[in-house]
């Protein structure tokens, strides 16, 4: 006879596998305890709002484990990222059951079908995002965000996720680093131009987004040292989140007498006080910013981020923000040139994998050694030695006077 799925009904979990088919209640010790035991793979949950199957998952690469919830609907299987063992809760599993189930969907006629990254060719594989889902990832906010902008206008390719190139070196070491942070207010990627910074936050945001978790995104530029239009941009991002989050905000950042900031941002932060998931918003190329007001506020809604919800700044210098203070509580999770840069195996995989150069294990020690793992560096070094016979005389002679750095650092 086969096994019975084991199966949580009315906020109990029944295995037949366990000593005389005892029953644990969802939230216990023993429940958390039971989802970490090595022999636990899935269970099947039943609630008020909905029903589906959870599996124990581990990415590719790591031991870390995780669960995430599918439910076949519509011919589609679908996928709610649940996280580790001690965030499955009876609240979490109902939430996810609600999503799943499609409650309280509203399908836009008029809003033509796509398809999002992921959705084809990936046999066997649930799709993590439904094109008629509006709370999946890549459709989350999206329909708001036009109504939100309309008459005045936003550039929406500044709340997109860089696509991340296929041609990229696996670097697993610093994905686990910027998980790991999750637990923490404040993740700061800094270091100076071409260490890959954007590459792979937005490779790691894209893989977050993929296992249903709520992501967004904004690329900064010179023109955003204006307050109004920074908030503007920051607190549509934060709207992608949370379905309904910001809109009173933005309502009062284009009123005729707009209140102070922290009046404006202590309304975001009390709408994300109740998230019922871990969010993430990245902040890139914030080196740019130079308003004093602006970090300022930043600092403000930094001190005040609620718990489910973290904050990653990408820049080439340290901002002017209380990073010691954010560091000596333990909240400040950091990465710097020292943590990005390529080592000898990575430098390997770039030169002859990607760039498809036949280099000895000499030639790219010494590479790597004259770059010192600069990413930049070692690009263009690979792109000015593609067509040289003297590989060994090329690299003896690698400098930063060469006329590809030279031209990249102007």
């Amino acid at each position: 006879m086969a096994r019975r799925i084991p199966h949580v009904a009315d906020g109990v979990l029944h295995d037949q596998e366990l000593p005389g088919a005892l029953e644990i209640a969802v939230d216990s010790p023993g429940w958390t305890e039971w989802l970490e035991y090595r022999a636990t793979h899935s269970f099947s949950f039943e609630g008020p709002s909905g029903a589906f199957t959870a599996r124990k998952e581990r990415r590719s690469g790591s031991n870390k484990e995780y669960w995430s919830a599918y439910r076949k609907r519509g011919g589609k299987l679908r996928k709610v990222y649940l996280g580790k063992a001690e965030k499955l809760t009876l609240a979490r599993l109902g939430e996810a059951a609600t999503r799943l189930s499609g409650h309280g969907e509203k399908v836009m006629a008029s809003q033509p079908a796509h398809t999002t990254a992921g959705d084809s060719g990936s046999s066997g594989r649930a799709d993590a995002v439904a094109t008629e889902d509006p709370t999946a990832p890549d459709n989350r906010g999206r329909e708001r965000l036009r109504q939100r902008t309309s008459g005045d206008p936003l550039l929406l390719t500044k709340l997109s996720v860089p696509s991340a190139r296929p041609s990229l070196v696996p670097r697993l070491r610093l994905r686990e680093r910027l998980e790991e942070g999750l637990g923490r207010k404040l993740t700061l990627v800094s270091a100076p131009a071409g260490f890959g910074k954007s590459s792979l936050l937005s490779s790691w945001i894209s893989e977050l987004s993929d296992d249903g978790r709520p992501v967004a995104w904004l690329s900064l530029e010179p023109a955003d040292n204006d307050p109004g239009r920074f908030w503007r941009y920051f607190v549509t991002a934060v709207g992608q989140l949370q379905p309904g989050t910001g809109e009173t905000a933005l309502a009062l950042l284009g009123s005729p007498q707009a209140p102070p900031i922290e009046t404006i941002l202590t309304i975001i932060l009390n709408e994300l006080g109740d998230l019922s998931t871990d969010v993430v918003l990245v902040l890139d190329d914030y080196h740019l910013i130079e308003s004093q007001t602006i970090h300022e506020a930043l600092a403000f809604l930094i001190e005040h981020l609620p718990p489910r919800m973290h904050l990653v700044v990408a820049t080439r210098a340290d901002p002017p923000l209380p990073l010691s203070k954010v560091r000596a509580r333990g909240e400040l999770n950091e990465l710097r040139a020292s943590d990005l840069r390529f080592t000898s195996e990575e430098a390997a995989t770039f030169l002859k994998g990607v760039m498809g150069l036949q280099l000895s294990a000499e030639h790219i020690a010494e590479l790597e050694r004259r770059t010192e793992g600069w990413i930049a560096g070692l690009q263009m070094a690979a792109l000015a030695m593609s067509d040289r016979a003297d590989i060994s005389g090329f690299i003896a002679s690698f400098t930063g006077s060469n006329r590809h750095v030279v031209d990249y650092l102007a």
